[in-house]
């Protein structure tokens, strides 16, 4: 199904790790194999749940089948994802490349945990959602009136979703592609993953992008060539009455650029701790990887904004901090800067999610053990040494008042800190 446009998920090419990642994160974890058991699992992420109750009464399902869209807006409802969150990609890059071109992009949409892929006129939805056990799962939807809703998990999707490019677990990826002017990928052309550290200068290649500021340098919007394309030729195409919301927004765009990663590492660490303990009956070898997902967590590679972004997606703001968890001090992960940086406070809002929650309990404890370190000033590592004790203060508060089963020592503060 290859969903999520180039949904590609991994920071720089296989040969030239970033930093951020850790040697060996793109070796293909057997994930069919004992413990993981992926495609023979029962899987409990949130479309699963909703397709156990259609099983549970076969009356559900036979929602509302638009004459335009089919079942795209039920489907959003019922997941709670927001059609504020779209964001349009012109690349032939999903299985129903034969639909997609710059004249007919197709839809992205997606929460926390959820992401719908709809193409105009293709026969299906595209969808994929988190399971904090089994990492990404797959399905499809029949766009037919005559049939209802019926979520059907799809493994064909493993062969781009579960090798390298996804950390080598089931999971996400994002790529930025050079497109001919149909949106075929230019053959021998680079390829850039994407992620909150990619530059902006490589990113977006084969998506459309609006409301970016005009000095931000990005290879979106330019099917065919180098040139930007002509500004009526894409207001023309993120205003089509073909989709359910207008425009193809940078904001959504920067919040998908750090998610889709972040549920990779989850997924690849969790999977990474229960293998150790079935192999060694201990986590010990896996420094590298908790360190790399902290330094992903903290956004201490984090390339920051060009300048301000000062086109508000108000809607989208609105959805993605409906449920936000805030402290005492009203404060929530889920604040956007957007002067310099995208989020107000360096720590990832997926911490709160059960991605992050659900993981081994025996490499939670380890990530919580050293981010507590980080953040009351013990640990002074290099490769933290960018998050401000400003910063790491006011992310350790609100981490205490939303984080639930916190250690205990959570509540103290380190003698003597740089955060006192």
């Amino acid at each position: 199904m290859c969903l999520v446009g180039s949904l590609v998920l991994l920071s720089c090419p296989v040969s030239e790790m970033c930093a951020e990642d850790f040697q060996g994160s793109t070796h293909k974890l057997e994930y069919d194999h004992e413990p993981f058991l992926y495609g023979q699992s029962t899987p409990n992420d949130p479309v699963s749940q909703i397709q156990k109750r259609f099983k549970e009464d076969r009356t559900k399902g036979w929602v509302k089948f638009d004459p335009q869209f089919g079942y795209l807006p039920e489907v959003l409802e019922m997941l709670n994802v927001p059609a504020a969150s779209q964001m349009l990609v012109y690349s032939k890059t999903s299985l129903q490349r034969q639909q997609i071109n710059p004249d007919n992009p197709r839809a992205l949409y997606f929460s926390d945990n959820v992401y719908i892929g709809y193409v105009p006129g293709a026969p299906v939805l595209e969808v994929a959602a988190v399971d904090p056990q089994l990492g990404a799962i797959f399905f499809t939807v029949n766009q037919d009136k005559d049939e209802p809703v019926r979520f059907r998990r799809d493994l064909d999707c493993l062969s781009c979703h579960g090798a390298a490019r996804s950390m080598g677990v089931p999971g996400f990826v994002l790529r930025s592609l050079e497109t001919e002017r149909n949106g075929e990928i230019v053959s021998g052309t680079e390829s850039h993953a994407v992620n909150h550290f990619t530059p902006f200068a490589d990113r977006w290649g084969g998506w459309y992008v609006t409301g970016a500021p005009s000095d931000w340098n990005h290879r979106g919007n330019m099917p065919g060539g180098e040139a930007k394309t002509e500004d009526a030729f894409i207001h023309q195409r993120v205003t089509s009455e073909n989709y359910i919301a207008k425009g193809s927004d940078a904001l959504p765009l920067l919040v998908h650029d750090h998610q889709t990663h972040m549920h990779n590492y989850f997924t690849r660490v969790g999977f990474e701790a229960r293998q150790n303990m079935v192999m060694y009956g201990h986590i010990r070898y896996l420094r590298n990887q908790v360190n790399a997902l902290l330094r992903y967590l903290l956004f201490t590679e984090e390339v920051l904004l060009p300048s301000p972004l000062a086109s508000r997606n108000e809607e989208f703001i609105a959805a993605f901090q409906k449920h936000a968890r805030k402290d005492h001090k009203g404060r929530s992960l889920r604040d956007f800067d957007l002067q310099t940086r995208l989020f107000k406070y360096p720590c990832s809002f997926l911490i709160e999610s059960d991605g992050f929650q659900k993981m081994p309990e025996v490499v939670r404890a380890q990530i919580l053990k050293k981010l507590w370190e980080i953040l009351t000033g013990q640990n002074q590592e290099p490769a933290f040494a960018g998050v401000s004790a400003e910063s790491r203060r006011a992310t350790l508060e609100i981490l205490r008042d939303v984080l639930p089963d916190l250690p205990t020592y959570w509540k103290e503060d380190a003698p003597d800190s740089e955060t006192e």
